[in-house]
């Protein structure tokens, strides 16, 4: 999944778990794109299963929700790793995790997983999903 499709699902996943929905208008807000950018990637998002679109609302699908944790977990283990193991601040280590986790394969999101002891928050205490049944 490109980098572009990742940070779409990330954003509507994020927009459902506050408001139980998105918009175009709110995903647009939040990534700073333009709304028809919003409705030709949610097109292509649910062509691949990952969100329903009702109405006006975007909804993400089970298949999305694991997409976005997946992602999410990553971004987080590698804020995880740079606050603790590289003192970065954590805004800056957040930045870099955004361009980290794009490039994370499995093998390398479970050899760090397994380096930082398959932590259950970020530092900034959000849950990290790969590791809340561990």
């Amino acid at each position: 999944m490109s980098p572009n499709r990742e940070d779409y699902i990330q954003a509507i996943f994020r927009l459902q778990e506050e408001h139980g929905f998105a918009t175009n208008k709110d995903v647009a807000d939040m990534l700073k794109v333009s709304r028809p950018s919003v409705s030709e990637m949610t097109r292509k998002l649910r062509e691949d299963g990952l969100v329903k679109i009702e109405r006006t609302k975007i909804v993400i699908t089970q298949k999305g929700i694991e997409v976005a944790k997946e992602v999410i977990s990553k971004h987080r283990l590698w804020e995880q790793f740079l606050k603790e193991h590289l003192d970065f601040e954590i805004e800056d280590a957040h930045e870099q995790a955004d361009l980290l986790e794009h490039v994370t394969n499995d093998k390398l999101k479970d050899a760090l997983n397994k380096f930082l002891g398959y932590p259950k928050e970020s530092p900034k205490g959000n849950p990290i999903y790969l590791n809340e049944d561990k």
